[in-house]
C-alpha cells in the first residue's frame, strides 16, 4: 500500500493508493506559511498508525524547513519517500507520466511543461516551470493574486480613493469592518486563505451572476475556500462589476503567459498538449478568457482534459521506482 498526499494551502489530502490507483481519500486542513514548522504541520496532518507502506509520495505548495528530517521521520513507516512539488504530481496526473503542459491554478499558480516521457531510446527529457514564486512576489493570476486584486480594489473604495463599488460592498459581507481587516488578516495563520477565498467573490462580481453560499466556510474547503461550480448563493442576481472584470482579465492573460512560457520545452511547431488542474479554472468566465489568451500567444496549444489530478500523480509516482523526466525535481530516499 502507497500513501499519496497532496498538500496545498488551503486544503491537504491523503490517498491510500495500490498499483498507482487512489482506494481511499481522507481530508485534511490546508499547510500554512505562517504556521511555523512546515515538517511538524505535514507529520501532524498525515498522523500515525497507518501500518507499514510501501511509498509515500508528497507533491506539496509549501516550503520545507528540513526535507531530511520529514524523510528520516516517515522511513519509519515506509520503505521509500518521495518528496516533490504539487505541480510535479499534477503534471504525473494529467499525463500519466507522459509531455505536456500542465498550468496548476488554485491558491497559487505554476506551470511544468515536459518536452518527453524519456525512458530507453527516448530523447532526454526538458522540462521548464515557470512561476510558482508564491504569494509575495508571484503566482500570477492564482487564487491569491485575484483575491489580493479584489480586496485593495475594496480597500481603494472604503477609503475614498476611488468610487465605492460592489467589490467594497461584498468586502464587508464577508469580513464586517472592513476597518478591522488588517488585524484579521496579517496576524491570522490562515491570511493567504482568507485573501485567496475572496476571489471567489472577485470572480463572481466579473460575471454578474450567482456561484456560491455565503454560508460556506470559505476556510474549509479545498483550494479557493469554495467549490466554483455551487449553485446555491445568499447574494441572489448581481450586476456586473467592471473593476472586478478588468481583475480577471488580468488574471487569464496571467496565466495564459504562464503556460505558454512553460511550453517552450517543446521545440520545433508540433503542437502542444494542455491541461489544467485546481478549482480556480472551474470559473466558466475565467476558462474562457484563459483559453482565448492561450491560443493567441501559442496557436500550437492543443487544450485537453487533465487525466488525472495531483493526488492520483502522486500515487502514480509512488508506484513507479523510477520517475521518468521528474527525477531531479523528486527527494527520494529508501529505508
Amino acid at each position: 500500500m502507497d500513501l499519496a498526499i497532496d498538500g496545498g494551502q488551503t486544503g491537504l489530502r491523503l490517498g491510500f493508493a495500490t498499483g498507482g490507483r487512489i482506494r481511499e481519500v481522507y481530508e485534511r486542513p490546508g499547510l500554512s506559511y505562517a504556521e511555523g514548522s512546515p515538517v511538524e504541520a505535514v507529520l501532524s496532518r498525515i498522523g500515525d498508525g497507518w501500518g507499514d507502506l510501501d511509498t509515500v509520495c508528497l507533491g506539496l505548495t509549501t516550503l520545507l524547513d528540513a526535507p531530511e528530517e520529514l524523510a528520516t521521520r516517515l522511513l519509519g513507516t515506509a520503505r521509500r519517500v518521495m518528496i516533490t512539488t504539487d505541480v510535479v504530481t499534477s503534471h504525473a496526473g494529467a499525463f500519466s507520466g507522459g509531455p505536456g503542459v500542465v498550468l496548476a491554478a488554485g491558491t497559487g499558480a505554476i506551470a511544468l511543461g515536459v518536452s518527453t516521457a524519456g525512458g530507453s531510446g527516448a530523447r532526454p527529457a526538458v522540462v521548464r516551470q515557470v512561476d510558482g514564486w508564491g504569494f509575495l512576489y508571484g503566482d500570477a493570476g492564482g487564487g491569491y493574486w485575484i483575491g489580493r486584486r479584489g480586496l485593495e480594489a475594496a480597500a481603494r473604495g472604503f477609503d475614498g480613493r476611488s468610487p465605492s463599488g460592489p467589490l467594497t460592498q461584498r468586502a464587508r459581507d464577508v469580513f464586517g469592518d472592513l476597518a478591522g481587516l488588517p488585524a484579521r488578516l496579517y496576524l491570522a495563520p490562515d491570511g493567504v486563505a482568507q485573501v485567496a477565498g475572496f476571489a471567489v467573490h472577485v470572480l463572481e462580481l466579473a460575471r454578474g451572476d450567482m456561484v456560491r453560499d455565503l454560508a460556506c466556510d470559505e476556510l474549509a474547503c479545498d483550494e479557493l475556500a469554495c467549490d466554483l461550480t455551487h449553485g446555491d448563493t445568499a447574494h441572489g442576481d448581481t450586476a456586473r462589476d467592471d473593476t472586478a472584470r478588468a481583475i480577471v482579465d488580468e488574471a487569464a492573460r496571467e496565466l495564459a503567459a504562464t503556460a505558454a512560457a512553460a511550453a517552450r520545452a517543446f521545440a520545433g511547431d508540433a503542437a502542444v498538449p494542455v491541461a489544467w488542474t485546481g478549482r480556480l479554472l472551474r470559473d466558466p468566465a475565467l476558462r474562457a478568457g484563459f483559453e482565448a489568451e492561450l491560443t493567441g500567444l501559442l496557436p500550437r496549444a492543443r487544450l485537453q482534459p487533465p487525466a488525472g489530478d495531483s493526488l492520483a500523480g502522486a500515487a502514480l509516482l509512488a508506484a513507479t521506482e523510477e520517475p521518468g523526466p521528474y527525477g531531479t525535481m523528486i527527494r527520494t530516499v529508501r529505508r
